[in-house]
């Protein structure tokens, strides 16, 4: 049995806890948080409220954890405050903070997506891994079936490039894409991916510069919106594409360091090329065909060697080790490891 426990919401009543209609063994529990303030708390009396919030929900809960996994920083601070014989910590972004997050220090080990999150998590002298990111089932049984039938080559004369994800997220480097568009009129460019303000669940930049990048896409004629689809459909329609491609600008700010995106793994599973900024969790790999440094000067001129190197026709070895890594990279296979991990300590 597995409770999720929401971040803590204001208009939630106490706590509630229920059931989900499609896994009877998952519970989702929304929470009034007890502790607020932190800024104008002392330290020992904030982390008393904290800790008796964490008694309270086991208390509705009912049930003594054997495993308490910490998917927010900066929040609940003790995860051996649960009781569980065993705590993990996993980091999937940035952090806001310059200090590390305090679970890090109680959790029996942390995981971390990428190497500079990796690397910062280190300094605590914790049991700390490098996990990556995972896959969805059908994206891996996608690539399984490429890899058992052999991937298709587009018989398409006009290359088609997809991209998908939310045209509004602030790490996008919007110049450099809008030139590689301009620069390529006979390539095809597919967007799946919210780029409407009223699509936006997930957030995003409404200024005027995104405003005009959207308008931009919107009058090129070889530039498709697709808008948001779900997984499934997904999966089919980028078929479509001859190669993908990953633009974002390194750095724009302390959670957007282009170290990795779980969205690439979607990419491998086609077994298509990937043009792509630096991305330094996949350095030293032949994966992605990306800039060798932090700085998007020259990824025009790599995106059309690209293209041209599709027109010629890939290696098989490259297309079946990207397959491969999608494989590699299921769910599944990422919690056998992480519990290889936990017994190992």
């Amino acid at each position: 049995r597995v409770y999720f426990i929401e971040p803590p919401q204001l208009s939630a009543t106490g706590i509630e806890i229920k059931v989900c209609a499609d896994h009877p063994l998952i519970s989702i529990v929304n929470y009034k948080p007890v502790f607020r303030g932190k800024r104008f708390l002392p330290s020992f009396l904030y982390s008393f409220l904290l800790k008796q919030q964490v008694k309270a929900l086991l208390q509705k809960i009912n049930a003594q954890p054997d495993v308490v996994w910490s998917f927010q920083g900066y929040l609940f601070q003790n995860l051996q405050w649960f009781g569980a014989p065993v705590n993990l910590f996993f980091a999937a972004d940035q952090f806001y903070y310059d200090e590390l997050p305090p679970e890090v220090y109680s959790a029996s080990i942390s995981l971390a997506v990428s190497d500079t999150i990796y690397e910062r998590m280190k300094q605590s002298g914790k049991p700390v891994y490098l996990i990556g990111h995972g896959l969805q089932k059908n994206f891996v049984q996608g690539a399984e079936n490429l890899l058992k039938n052999g991937s298709v080559v587009s018989e398409n004369k006009k290359i088609t490039a997809g991209y998908t994800g939310n045209l509004r997220m602030e790490a996008l480097d919007r110049i450099t894409m809008m030139q590689v568009i301009k620069g390529n009129p006979e390539v095809r460019f597919i967007f799946w991916g919210s780029y409407q303000q009223a699509d936006l669940n997930l957030g995003g930049v409404t200024d005027k510069d995104t405003d005009s990048f959207i308008s931009f896409l919107e009058q090129q004629c070889n530039v498709e919106l697709r808008g948001v689809v779900n997984s499934e459909e997904l999966q089919e329609q980028m078929k479509e594409a001859d190669l993908f491609w990953l633009c974002w600008k390194i750095g724009v700010n302390s959670l957007w360091d282009g170290s990795n995106s779980h969205k690439l793994l979607e990419y491998l599973s086609t077994g298509k090329p990937v043009v792509a900024h630096h991305v330094s969790s996949y350095q030293n790999t032949d994966l992605l065909y990306m800039l060798p440094v932090k700085e998007n000067k020259g990824y025009a001129a790599l995106f059309q060697q690209t293209v041209e190197l599709v027109k010629k026709g890939e290696a098989k070895e490259l297309i079946s080790k990207r397959l491969l890594t999608a494989v590699e990279s299921s769910y599944s296979k990422k919690l056998q490891q992480i519990e290889g991990l936990i017994n190992y300590g």
